[in-house]
């Protein structure tokens, strides 16, 4: 059908204009699109500036950061905290929480002092030194008149070693002090055996001689060692000598000392393991380590003072406090 060349104009003008109108709205399209994109990035970087970098500092709130150093107080500018006990000043700075700290492995401790005791170990077998050595001891000192001469016949000082475990620190008893705890543990069989003469000296000296032979074996040996630093108590007036600074040593009265004890009197008719002789000697062993080394006895380890002062006795002081004397040829001139 032929359309009349009015009508055909007509539309062919319709269809250009919405051409140009869809492209005009694609064009509003994009530039809207783009406009937006380009304001939201600046939107973005104004924020960002204005927050991260021109952020007033004093309204900051500080964040907690659980770390070795937000926890430990500065106590060069605080004038407050510098008059804290020295117990709370070291604990800071060590970082050691006395209450709420877990016992500490010494297996380093454990791994020296092995290298240690096998060294001494090779070089008691060498000559048998270690064995003459305690031969010597026994009878070098004060014996009594109804003990004869003792021999060594057996030593040997085992193959373990000491093992060493939770190592903590608590307060000590002095006050601004702390003291270090560690158990210890020493299962072996350390043996001495020794042979002698109990002499009877009525009615006659030396009238008669029963034989001992005695072997002491050492099986457990464990409880808890304290170490404390002993500092000397100050004092307004200055001492004639200078106090001592040390480290105690001390142990615990519950420690465990199993021993063994076999025993043998007598030539002919002999006694062996006899009870009451093993429990005299146990107890007589105990009693030794209580007297020497359980609380409150220690032993006592001087600490050396670097700026130890030169006392001067009081004879030298008498004499440099006399009048001195200047000789002239005619005689003498007090001064």
């Amino acid at each position: 059908m032929d359309l009349p060349s009015d009508v055909k104009d007509l539309l062919a003008q319709y269809a250009n204009q919405g051409k140009a109108t869809c492209q005009y709205v694609r064009t509003l399209s994009f530039m809207q699109g783009f406009l937006l994109g380009q304001f939201s990035v600046l939107i973005v970087v104004v924020f960002a500036i204005r927050y991260l970098l021109m952020e007033d500092v004093k309204r900051v709130k500080k964040r907690y950061i659980p770390s070795r150093l937000s926890t430990a107080p500065h106590y060069r500018t605080n004038p407050a905290i510098t008059t804290a006990p020295p117990v709370a000043l070291i604990t800071s700075k060590t970082y050691y929480d006395v209450i709420h700290h877990p016992p500490e492995s010494t297996d380093w401790l454990n791994v020296l002092f092995a290298q240690v005791i096998l060294q001494y170990r090779d070089d008691a077998k060498v000559n048998n030194r270690l064995m003459l050595s305690i031969d010597a001891l026994l009878n070098g000192g004060v014996r009594p008149s109804f003990v004869g001469p003792i021999h060594v016949t057996d030593l040997n000082l085992g193959d373990e070693f000491p093992i060493f475990s939770n190592a903590r620190i608590r307060p000590s008893d002095e006050i601004g002090s702390m003291r270090a705890e560690i158990d210890f543990e020493y299962n072996d069989q350390i043996t001495l055996g020794i042979e002698t003469q109990v002499i009877l000296n009525w009615p006659r000296q030396s009238f008669a001689a029963l034989p001992v032979s005695l072997l002491l074996s050492v099986v457990r040996f464990s409880g808890t060692l304290t170490i404390e630093l002993i500092n000397p108590p100050e004092t307004t007036t200055k001492p004639e000598k200078p106090l001592e600074r040390y480290i105690a040593i001390s142990s615990h009265p519950d420690f465990i000392l199993d021993l063994q004890v076999q025993s043998l009197i007598g030539s002919r008719t002999k006694l062996e393991d006899i009870p009451k002789l093993t429990d005299l000697i146990q107890t007589k062993l105990r009693n030794i380590y209580i007297d020497k080394m359980v609380y409150p006895t220690f032993l006592k380890i001087k600490v050396p003072n670097l700026w130890e002062e030169q006392v001067a006795e009081p004879e030298q002081q008498q004499e440099n406090s006399l009048p001195q004397e200047t000789t002239i040829d005619d005689g003498v001139v007090p001064l």
